[in-house]
């Protein structure tokens, strides 16, 4: 009888690796969804080729923005996070009808996403509108949030059959692109004169989901709001904006010139704010949005010794200090300030719990202790106009005094200005433009897949 073969003994490294080959992949997964930090999931990615597979899977990314938004992690009613190369660039008018816009990246942006998705032609009839085709006129992007961009364009074509049944009252295009991801929606028509654009719930993870806001703020009063709804694909009801008006205030109307006559809106948890001018000065504008019904719209006074006008402004939302009174680190309206060679930095914050909010100044800052380029002069932020605020990276665009400059950029936790490259600034004088951010979760997607 041959002797029974001993069983070997597993040596320690064998059994290390067993015991790790029996944790499933799906449990990893589970482990992972529950990172506090983006930075977290990253290096679990660039840990293993299986587990990243199962990360840039979009139910696992829907999965993990809900636990974010949930603790609080990315935005879910707290402070954003403000990460610099969030900000790819920016996007301006090209002068060729049937081009697409212009794409000038900022110097230490991300890599770079394709270019907007290829825009189908006009059809060549469209019944009610007597078989004549859209002449559209140039793209021009009105606004952008979390990786989508709006575009928005004119149909210079005159007869009026063609106006009334292709377009409605309002000869105009609007189309949602993710830029990050190659995706593009045509609005349908909608019945109000779009001057103003917002993007709320935003959801970019592909296919995309948000809801657009547009305003008809004419002057006098903000008559109508429509906001559109991807889920629904269809544009809601008229929505009425009556103005507030606080005891022994009197605001009969509201004002919003500004560049091309578009206020550019910041938003706030389910409030859009504009700032605007009325009777009695300068002020801002805040409309509730969600809940489905009409919402009455409140006014906000400015800081005191904001007079009309004058000093350059522009609305922003900021991150609350940490450990305030207010007990968490909230998102914060803002307000900046340019005046003659300085910034200020103020923003709405509560004294204490169940106190109002009141405006306070939080930074004031001289030209000359702004880091900025060598080959900028003293001066130059005399004449410079504030432009667009970019919520995800915490920068503010300035337009120079001198229109042969391209845009400035201004970071404001770091208080440090660039500028970018001038020689891709096509057009003189500056284009329309617009910056282009990805979301946390999109610019996560751009550093895994370069492992």
């Amino acid at each position: 009888m041959e002797p029974r073969p001993e069983k070997r003994t597993r040596t320690e490294p064998e059994a290390e690796a067993e015991s790790k080959q029996l944790l499933p992949d799906d449990l990893v997964l589970e482990i992972v969804a529950r990172c506090p930090t983006i930075a977290g999931v990253i290096r679990c990615a660039a840990a293993s080729k299986p587990v990243r597979r199962g990360i840039l899977h979009a139910s696992f990314l829907r999965r993990l923005r809900g636990f974010l938004n949930r603790s609080g992690g990315e935005h879910g009613g707290q402070a954003p996070v403000s990460v610099r190369k969030l900000l790819l660039g920016l996007y301006h008018q090209s002068g060729d009808p049937r081009g697409q816009p212009a794409f000038v990246p900022v110097p230490d942006g991300a890599s770079l996403p394709p270019s907007v998705a290829a825009l189908p032609p006009a059809s060549a009839c469209h019944g009610a509108a007597g078989g004549s085709a859209c002449e559209f006129g140039p793209y021009l992007p009105v606004a952008s949030r979390r990786s989508l961009l709006v575009l928005r364009r004119r149909c210079r074509n005159r007869a009026t059959d063609h106006l009334v049944g292709r377009h409605g009252l309002h000869p105009v295009e609007l189309s949602v692109c993710n830029p990050s991801t190659g995706e593009r929606r045509v609005l349908p028509p909608h019945d109000v004169l779009d001057m103003s654009h917002s993007l709320l719930d935003v959801d970019p993870i592909a296919p995309s989901s948000f809801k657009l806001l547009v305003a008809e703020l004419s002057d006098g009063d903000p008559s109508t709001l429509y906001i559109f709804s991807s889920e629904e694909g269809d544009w809601g009801p008229p929505l009425a904006c009556p103005i507030t008006i606080s005891r022994g205030d009197r605001e009969d109307s509201c004002e919003f010139a500004c560049a091309a006559r578009r206020p550019r809106p910041v938003v706030l948890g389910d409030t859009v704010h504009w700032l605007c001018t009325t009777d009695s000065g300068d002020r801002i504008l805040t409309w509730r949005w969600r809940g489905g019904a009409a919402q009455k719209a409140s006014i906000v006074k400015l800081p005191r010794g904001n007079k009309f006008g004058r000093p350059e402004k522009c609305l922003a939302v900021l991150p609350s200090p940490a450990g305030d009174a207010a007990g968490s680190q909230a998102a914060l309206l803002s307000l900046i300030v340019l005046d003659r060679c300085k910034i200020e930095v103020w923003a709405r914050e509560k004294s204490g719990a169940g106190s109002a909010r009141k405006w306070k100044l939080w930074h004031r800052v001289q030209e000359a202790s702004i880091p900025r380029p060598t080959d900028f002069c003293n001066g130059w932020l005399s004449g410079a106009e504030l432009s667009w605020f970019c919520e995800g990276s915490g920068t503010l665009f300035l337009q120079a005094g001198d229109e042969t400059v391209s845009p400035l950029l201004l970071d404001l936790e770091s208080m440090e200005v660039s500028k970018l490259e001038a020689r891709k600034w096509e057009l003189n004088p500056e284009p329309e433009f617009c910056p282009y951010e990805v979301d946390l979760l999109s610019y996560m997607l751009f550093v895994m897949k370069r492992f």
